[in-house]
Parts: C-alpha cells; structure tokens; sequence
C-alpha cells in the first residue's frame, strides 16, 4: 500500500486564483453600475453579477459575494436598496440585522400603567424591522436613488445640528 499523500500534487503556494477588492473600489463600481445604462436591478444575483464585471476592469482576479456586497451598498450614496419580507411566525427574533449586519435596538411603548413593552426590534443603520412574527428578507432590488439619497434612517452623529433655543 503506497504511503499516504503518495501520488498527491504538493500544495500550491504563492497567490490565490482570485483577490479580495476593497470596499471603496466595491462601493464605487455599486455607483457606477446604478448609473450607468440599467439603473435597476430586480434582484441580488444580477446587481452582483453587474458589480463584479465593473470590479474585474480594475483587477481582472476579483471574488465577490452577495452578501458582503449587500452589506457595502446599504451605506452607498445613489444606491437603493429595496427589500421584499415573509413573516415566519414562532420564529425568534434575530440577534443581528439580516439585511446589513447591524445590532438591533428595541422598539418600546409605552403602556397605560406606565410601564414599557418591547414591540420589536429594529436596525441602528438600515431600514429593516420586526415584530412579534419575525420578518426574513427573500427578494433583494436595487435601483438608482435620488441625489445623495441614503436610508431613511441616517446615521447617528449625521443629521442636523440641535437648533438653540432663543
């Protein structure tokens, strides 16, 4: 019996097949992709596939995924990003958003006696929510945004500054 590893090719060593892009040359192609010809794309794999050709004119080796993709464009200016939900329920509720990854901060109400409830939980950075039946993304769009358009919900830190009372 031949020992083992015998007749193997040894390990390949040196570069990978394929490169990682940073995300500023992954935001920029997402913005160069919306507002080129198509502005719209009716789901993920075809917003990626249109992304990834732009990335792969600066480095031909360039791997992408949808959703490190998905995550990048949430904060992209000029990119919107649409989301179709099943409800499910029984099931609990994410711990992280699944849309962009973000932590989940509670939504509260107040009741009659003055205690707070906790409705649901919402994203600190996208427009994602869920209640009491939790809410799964299953239909990823993206479309062209107006001009300098983000999320509804802007970062904290980045609205206007509090007017003083005179």
């Amino acid at each position: 019996m031949p020992a083992k590893g015998a007749g193997a090719a040894p390990p390949r060593r040196g570069r990978p097949p394929y490169s990682r892009p940073p995300d500023d040359l992954v935001r920029r192609a997402a913005r160069r992709v919306v507002r080129g010809g198509r502005a719209s794309f009716p789901s993920q794999a075809a917003f990626l596939d249109a992304v990834v050709a732009e990335v792969r004119r600066d480095d031909p080796r360039a791997a992408l995924g949808g959703v490190r993709l998905r995550r990048l464009a949430v904060g992209v200016p000029g990119v919107r990003l649409s989301v179709r939900y099943a409800e499910r329920p029984g099931e609990p509720a994410p711990a992280a958003c699944p849309v962009c990854g973000s932590g989940l901060l509670p939504i509260r109400n107040r009741t009659l006696a003055g205690d707070t409830i906790e409705l649901g939980r919402r994203c600190s950075r996208c427009d994602y929510w869920s209640h009491a039946h939790r809410r799964v993304p299953v239909r990823y769009a993206f479309s062209r945004a107006g001009s300098g358009n983000r999320s509804k919900r802007a970062p904290p830190g980045t609205g206007p500054a509090p007017r003083s009372a005179s």
